[in-house]
């Protein structure tokens, strides 16, 4: 069963609960949230999931907002399965490297290090989880490629965004994939591989 795209107008959505959020006007669709935009979902004693859905020109055309009960799946290093939904961080490779340095001086298997590190932010460290698609519809049991962001910090540590994305490939736990005809899908995060290859996190064996 396919999850049904909801296409509101400006004017009808602003009258919409849901809608009734503030929407970073002119920013890229996948463009890192502050977290003050995040913080706007934030509720007490709860960890709250956001997703939206981007158009071709990079409109808001559809936003659920769901408490999450339970923990996050991480299934590796770019898989993530969040209140029923399979999230794949687009256009990234998981695991390039078996073995990492992790912690900057351990040596870890690839998995074992995703697993602890993206473990640790979604289910214990994160207040709100934001994921943004192009893909308007999906298929159930569909993995829909997304970029994700997590919001955490308060009890006396500042509020900041975590960029899952940006995270898995600085710490070589992911890496940029390529089109058939050898592009970057990811020009965006090829500054963060880049220092990731020089601090040598990959290939730690």
């Amino acid at each position: 069963m396919y999850r049904q795209l909801k296409v509101y107008s400006v004017a009808i959505s602003l009258m919409l609960p849901s809608a009734a959020f503030a929407v970073e006007v002119g920013e890229h669709p996948y463009a890192e949230p502050l977290p003050d935009y995040l913080r706007q979902f934030a509720e007490d004693s709860a960890k709250v999931f956001v997703f939206e859905r981007f158009d071709a020109e990079g409109r808001l055309v559809d936003r659920s907002i769901e408490r999450v009960s339970g923990e996050i799946s991480i299934d590796g290093a770019v898989e993530r399965r969040i209140a029923g939904y399979d999230i794949q961080l687009r256009g990234l490779n998981g695991c390039p490297a078996k073995t990492v340095t992790y912690n900057r001086v351990q040596t870890w298997t690839c998995i074992d290090a995703v697993r602890n590190y993206a473990g640790a932010i979604y289910n214990k460290r994160a207040h709100v989880i934001l994921c943004k698609t192009l893909m308007l519809s999906s298929a159930q049991g569909q993995a829909i490629p997304a970029s994700c962001f997590v919001l955490v910090g308060g009890i006396g540590e500042p509020y900041r965004t975590v960029n899952d994305d940006d995270s898995m490939v600085f710490l070589g736990l992911a890496e940029i994939g390529k089109t058939p005809e050898g592009r970057s899908r990811r020009p965006d995060l090829e500054h963060a591989q880049s220092l990731s290859k020089t601090m040598g996190f990959q290939n730690a064996d």
